[in-house]
């Protein structure tokens, strides 16, 4: 017992304590809040302004594209230069960029030029700050504490996008620019928060001894995902995971939707989901001191697949938002707790590009999702597809059983006691 003693006071010490990493958590919670309502601002200014939902929906599309083209190389720049400084003009950008769209909109009708402009520099921005304030958070929180410190960060998106539609309505109904001028001064307050938390500019990494080519300081993220077995089966398992949960959510949105008070009905879904994936967010440290690895990354489908599998039988459309919510509860305990280990066992110097390598591979075929779930339903009911889901997700649940060992440096503390 005395043994273990300082290592768990050292564990129980609780994050809020951190200055640090309590300033740069409040300015993203204020600017995924705000980033949230423009989300939902953006394209209905767009539709008041006399465009059509096609050409509105273009705004959805073209943020989807410049995430997956801007990771790598996102990455690379988090990697190579300082991220304070990297941080500090991604939210400067961000804020000009909303700034003017507010601006605009108090004049005329916002042109679709400049909304896709602004989604191209906003997204492009908050691309390269994701990797970079996930350097910042590996040297300023303890490694017994990123558990705490990935579900903490999860559960910030899941209240901001609980609370950010809610919200963009009410500002809405006052005036258009309004959301604008709200999301471009949360900018503005997220910039103030990385300027005060992170206060020295780490010196720049020492010449390597011979020149490096830029192919091979690009690609390291995946170099070190090819040799390392867990790191690049798990990324398959999430890219599978992934494509599931958004087929399965517009499944939802699509099936339900068409019914009468369908929207009624998808909207409660849906808020009841973000309010389970933030309790599931909240409940990840807890995960991982108590559940094997494995268990972790098996019950989010198990448990999806079982009561899909009761939606397909009784044709139930409560089981099938429960198995939806099922996916919602557990999927950012698996995100974070892989998220955690990464943060532990990559190299600092190349771990912006693995971990934006492994994310570009776990989200390539999101975008498959959607289109698999009109597919699926214009060829039969709700609850026929639910049978189809149900047997995709047990199938998923199988993989993370044959998954392979992570390194010893890189195991949760529920899997170091499994395998002792």
């Amino acid at each position: 017992m005395t043994a273990t003693a300082p290592l768990n006071t050292v564990q129980t010490q609780r994050l809020g304590r951190n200055r640090e990493f309590r300033l740069l958590w409040i300015g993203q919670a204020l600017s995924d809040f705000g980033s949230s309502m423009t989300f939902v601002v953006l394209p209905l200014v767009l539709l008041a302004a006399g465009y059509s939902a096609t050409v509105a929906a273009t705004i959805g599309t073209t943020s989807l594209v410049i995430a997956l083209v801007t990771r790598m190389p996102a990455g690379y720049l988090s990697d190579r230069y300082d991220q304070r400084t990297l941080m500090l003009v991604c939210d400067l950008l961000r804020m000009c960029a909303v700034g003017a769209v507010a601006l605009y909109v108090l004049l005329r009708p916002v042109p679709i030029a400049l909304a896709l402009a602004t989604v191209i520099v906003s997204d492009t921005a908050l691309e390269v700050f994701r990797p970079s304030q996930n350097k910042v958070i590996r040297r300023i929180v303890p490694p017994e504490q990123l558990g705490a410190a990935m579900s903490l960060n999860q559960a910030r998106a899941y209240g901001a996008d609980i609370a950010a539609p809610a919200a963009a309505g009410l500002l809405l109904s006052l005036s258009p620019s309004v959301p604008f001028t709200v999301d471009a001064l949360t900018f503005g307050a997220s910039a103030l928060c990385v300027a005060a938390a992170v206060r020295s500019r780490r010196a720049p990494a020492e010449p390597p001894p011979q020149r490096v080519r830029f192919r091979t300081e690009f690609t390291a993220g995946w170099r070190y995902l090819i040799r390392d077995r867990f790191m690049r089966c798990s990324a398959a398992y999430f890219a599978g995971l992934n494509v599931a949960f958004s087929a399965l959510a517009f499944a939802l949105i699509l099936g339900v939707g068409r019914r009468p008070h369908g929207a009624v009905l998808v909207g409660t879904a849906m808020s009841a989901a973000a309010v389970v994936g933030l309790t599931g967010s909240l409940l990840t440290p807890l995960f991982q001191r108590h559940v094997p690895l494995k268990v972790t990354l098996a019950a989010a489908p198990a448990l999806g697949a079982a009561l899909l599998a009761v939606a397909w039988t009784c044709g139930s459309t409560v089981a099938f938002v429960a198995g939806f919510c099922a996916l919602c509860l557990l999927t950012p305990v698996s995100s974070a707790t892989f998220a955690t280990i990464m943060a532990v066992a990559v190299p600092e110097e190349i771990y912006g590009r693995v971990a934006t390598t492994s994310s570009l591979l776990a989200q390539l075929l999101q975008p498959l999702g959607p289109l698999a779930a009109g597919l699926l339903l214009a060829q039969m009911s709700l609850s026929s597809a639910a049978a189809l889901f149900a047997v995709a997700l047990a199938l998923l649940a199988g993989v993370p059983l044959v998954l392979p060992e992570p390194s010893a440096r890189s195991t949760t503390p529920a899997q170091d006691r499994s395998s002792s």
